[in-house]
């Protein structure tokens, strides 16, 4: 028995060591272990798929060494006026589709001549290249415009300066790329394109316009903290405290840092509609369910009311310390120690204005036209005319809304918008009006948004030293006071 047992051990025996040998023969070496091992556990993707795959690498990488304020866009607005043809070559270039170009423009048989696509771009950028996605060949194309229509400034490249194509083969329906690089310092909204022929123009596919934004900055967020309900007003007084209506009747205060001084009292029938202090640090409400002023001290003790039919929006000249409330197109002037009507200014009934704000020394600023052609005037606070305006549109591809105005004490403006072009919340300007910086992305997301960026801002307001920039925005309980550290020069 014992004879019979060995034999079946040492075929056991052979058959562990033969195993052992093949797995040690399949195991890979340790310095191609990360290759086996992903040629084993990559997907197996089809040509669409392997390109989309490509084209988001490629756009991180971009991402990452691209300056701030990069935007690589499609057009929103496509056309050719001689053959009545919208939706030309708009948004981005999708190698899916199995379609490159215009079919119904295509089908025409008669070619008229002027082969011209206009595209419309949302957002005006200082453009560094534009990509075209086509079946046609470059000497096809003879003219190509880059324009900013607002101010009519243009990019020409045609026979007398040709384009500088970098074609390249690429996948899906569309054959090539054209990538024409750009240097100029002008902003662009708008593209032409000229062809020789209707053929050649109905195989465009789509022209990416990539650039940066103007004067765009990403300064550092100090702060951000919640508040109870959705914020009407904000202003921070000359000692650096900050005084927040929210809701109907609610009136807060926090300090620099951002912490919740106090919960002020208000009648509990009390609308809100706006909030100024005056160089004592005193703090005025313009309340319209009673129609009074409202005058708090510093510490929130209610020292004085007046006023009748008080609606609007307050501001405070240093020069004359005088309250100066916005009503539609007529001004009251208020003095801030028995808060009683002194005069009023009339302004021009044939412009829309909002909010109203005085630097260091007096000189009276207005937005005209805010909810569709915005412009900063000055006026004079004595009689009101226009003295001077800054127009705060610089594209004719968005609407604008300027909410909100603020003045630091070296007279720079910080314009505060709820809807433009570069989805840009904040616009700085100097004392000219010239733009120096903007800064604080718009964002449409109600459930969510980051620091840094803002769901429909309501008022905006900086520090006597200029160090930080207040922010109020959102909504009910997901509203938000912000507080943007700045840069100053010493």
């Amino acid at each position: 028995m014992k004879m019979n047992k060995r034999p079946k051990f040492l075929k056991f025996l052979v058959l562990v060591l033969l195993v052992a040998l093949v797995l040690s023969a399949c195991k890979p070496s340790d310095d191609n272990v990360g290759e086996t091992q992903a040629a084993l556990t990559e997907p197996v993707s089809t040509p669409a798929e392997i390109l989309t795959a490509e084209i988001i690498e490629t756009e991180q990488n971009t991402s990452e060494a691209s300056p701030l304020g990069f935007i690589r866009q499609g057009a929103v607005f496509g056309v050719m006026d001689m053959y009545q043809a919208e939706e030309v070559a708009t948004g981005g270039y999708d190698p899916a589709v199995f379609e490159c170009g215009d079919s119904w423009l295509a089908s025409f048989s008669e070619d008229y001549g002027e082969n011209v696509i206009t595209l419309q771009y949302q957002t005006p950028v200082i453009p560094t290249e534009i990509e075209l996605f086509t079946n046609s060949k470059p000497e096809t194309i003879v003219r190509v415009e880059l324009l900013n229509s607002f101010s009519g400034l243009a990019v020409i490249y045609d026979e007398s300066q040709p384009p500088q194509w970098k074609q390249s083969a690429i996948q899906g329906a569309c054959e090539t790329s054209l990538k024409l690089e750009i240097e100029t310092d002008i902003e662009v909204d708008t593209i032409f394109i000229e062809f020789t022929d209707l053929a050649s123009a109905s195989r465009l596919d789509a022209v990416e316009l990539s650039g940066v934004l103007n004067s765009f900055t990403e300064p550092l967020i100090y702060w951000r903290v919640p508040l109870p309900d959705t914020p009407v007003d904000m202003v921070v007084n000359p000692m650096g405290e900050i005084f927040v209506a929210a809701g109907m009747n609610g009136l807060y205060k926090f300090d620099l840092e951002g912490n919740q001084l106090d919960k002020m009292p208000a009648p509990d029938q009390a609308d809100v509609m706006s909030l100024e202090a005056d160089s004592s640090g005193n703090l005025f409400v313009a309340d319209s369910g009673f129609g009074w002023l409202v005058v708090f001290d510093s510490e929130g003790i209610q020292t004085d009311a007046g006023g009748d039919g008080i609606f609007g929006h307050l501001g405070y000249n240093p020069a004359d310390d005088n309250l100066y409330l916005l009503h539609g197109s007529n001004i009251e002037v208020y003095s801030t120690d028995a808060v009683t009507l002194i005069r009023q200014i009339q302004l021009d009934d044939l412009h829309a204005y909002a909010n109203i704000a005085f630097d260091s020394g007096g000189r009276m600023f207005l937005i005209r036209d805010y909810d569709w052609d915005a412009v900063l005037v000055e006026m004079d606070p004595l009689t009101g005319e226009e003295l001077d305006a800054f127009p705060l549109v610089t594209s004719n591809q968005r609407d604008i809304v300027a909410k909100d105005l603020t003045v630091d004490a070296q007279g720079n403006f910080y314009v505060l918008f709820a809807m433009n072009t570069g989805e840009i919340a904040v616009h700085m300007l100097d004392p000219r009006g010239n733009l120096m910086q903007r800064f604080g992305h718009l964002s449409y997301n109600t459930k969510d948004w980051p620091e840094g960026s803002f769901l429909d801002p309501k008022a905006i307001s900086v520090t006597p030293d200029g160090r930080f920039l207040i922010i109020v925005d959102g909504y009910e309980e997901q509203s938000y006071l912000s507080a943007f550290m700045l840069e100053i020069d010493e």
